[in-house]
């Protein structure tokens, strides 16, 4: 039998500010258990022509479409793939109009619908209207999506005209996911995002008066030359001089590889705020958020009533995709997870391209079915919403898995991250600021201490 050992690196320290210092720092943006084992190429791509030929089981289901292009290179992002040229579009929107129409020959694709579709990048701002078009309705023709299917169109301002705009609206896109970032022009413009705070205005005037379209945007706290005024700031123009229907307030993780940190380690732009100041601003995002009428639909991500009183924010494919909901992925350098499997297409365009004319899905790796994967969707799910019901998580186990991890959850109740009642684990502020570290805490905790080791 394992003796189990509570390390702080899984309960948090013991100490007065949890919401500060209960952990060293926020080091990922997801959650994740032991790495699986993977497929080579040639078992890969006769697994997903196998899986194509299957009935799907019911279940919430997404799609998403990469876009490998920008204009320009973020000094926070670590996605970059290609620039932005007009012919290498044109070229790469044919392929995926090719992709589509053969992924939605699948009977696995067509037996069970999708209910949110995403385009993201890169950025999709790139295509013109006409390729929006185009996408759009190779999208519709091709594959099962839900008649209330959750379509989004992820975007930069910049670029993204009225034309556009008309065009996704034409072919089906309901939702318009903005980088804002901040309004701040100055921190803008160290970001390499150019456009000023009143362009971004009118743009969300615009786009907020298109009547069945939700509107939202990103916020990060954290960033360079960031203070405490301009993040209240950046709250209070959201909330009071824009109609947007949703707003997502991320933490900024800066990854070791972008123009950022490069930058910051030469010393040409000061360091983002450190994790106790992300954590003042976490609070102050949470409390301003609820002063200015918004509704909490996850931990980071808040939805209001339009105008007229409708709910035009769902939320669909974010929180499930924290749910680890099955995506199918279409696009150079786009990810998914199908019938169980973590997938990922080609990030590199001639391969990607190569693959699509000898008629194969343009797989680079396919892992190994995780054997956790119902209980690691109901985890997603759960610290996306700062919620867990041992319920839930007993059934998704097979097991009574909750009594097994007590001890933590004590210790987490103990160190002011969390509360217990005899249904939940509820996450309190400071539990909320580091769920994923406590995600990623629990994944630790049982792949330490297995279930049937200790009950043994």
């Amino acid at each position: 039998m394992t003796t189990m050992i509570l390390d702080t690196d899984l309960t948090g320290l013991h100490c007065p500010d949890p919401l500060r210092h209960a952990f060293a720092a926020k080091t990922s943006a997801h959650a994740g258990r032991s790495a699986l084992g993977h497929f080579e190429p040639e078992d890969a791509q006769r697994q997903w022509n196998s899986i194509m030929e299957q009935e799907a089981s019911p279940q919430m289901r997404l799609a998403y479409f990469h876009i490998p292009f920008c204009r320009t290179h973020c000094s926070y992002c670590g996605f970059f793939q290609n620039a932005s040229k007009v012919d290498a579009i044109e070229k790469y929107v044919g392929y995926l109009e090719r992709e589509i129409e053969l992924t939605g020959k699948g009977t696995y694709v067509q037996s069970q619908p999708i209910n949110a579709v995403y385009f993201g990048g890169g950025t999709p701002t790139d295509l013109t209207a006409d390729q929006i078009r185009r996408l759009g309705k190779a999208i519709k023709a091709h594959l099962n999506v839900a008649d209330d299917v959750e379509m989004t169109f992820e975007s930069r301002f910049n670029g993204l005209d009225d034309d556009k705009i008309a065009a996704a609206i034409e072919v089906g896109f309901n939702r318009v996911s903005l980088g804002l970032q901040t309004f701040d022009t100055f921190i803008r413009r160290k970001m390499s995002r150019i456009d000023t705070k009143e362009f971004l205005l009118e743009r969300l005037d615009h786009l907020c008066a298109q009547g069945n379209v939700s509107t939202v945007v990103d916020l990060i706290y954290g960033l360079p030359y960031q203070t405490v005024d301009h993040w209240l700031e950046d709250i209070n123009l959201i909330s009071n001089q824009t109609a947007s229907h949703g707003v997502d307030l991320y933490q900024l993780v800066m990854m070791g590889f972008t123009r950022m940190a490069q930058q910051v380690e030469k010393g040409s732009m000061p360091a983002p705020g450190d994790t106790a100041f992300k954590a003042t601003l976490f609070k102050l995002g949470v409390e301003n958020m609820i002063a200015n009428g918004w509704d909490r639909l996850s931990i980071s991500h808040w939805g209001r009533k339009s105008a007229d009183g409708r709910i035009l924010e769902r939320n669909i494919y974010n929180h499930q995709t924290k749910a680890g909901s099955e995506i199918i992925p279409f696009g150079c350098g786009g990810g998914g997870k199908v019938n169980g499997h973590s997938v990922m297409l080609h990030r590199n365009l001639e391969p990607y391209y190569a693959m699509i004319d000898a008629g194969k899905k343009p797989m680079m790796a396919m892992m190994h079915v995780d054997p956790e994967l119902a209980t690691n969707r109901a985890l997603g799910a759960a610290f996306d919403l700062g919620r867990l019901n041992f319920n839930t998580f007993d059934t998704a186990a097979g097991a009574d898995i909750s009594r097994h991890c007590m001890p933590l959850f004590e210790a987490w109740q103990k160190n002011g991250l969390a509360e217990l009642d005899e249904h939940n684990l509820n996450l309190t502020l400071a539990g909320q600021f580091w769920n994923v570290t406590m995600n990623q805490a629990l994944n630790n905790y049982l792949d330490r201490y297995p279930f049937e080791d200790v009950a043994a």
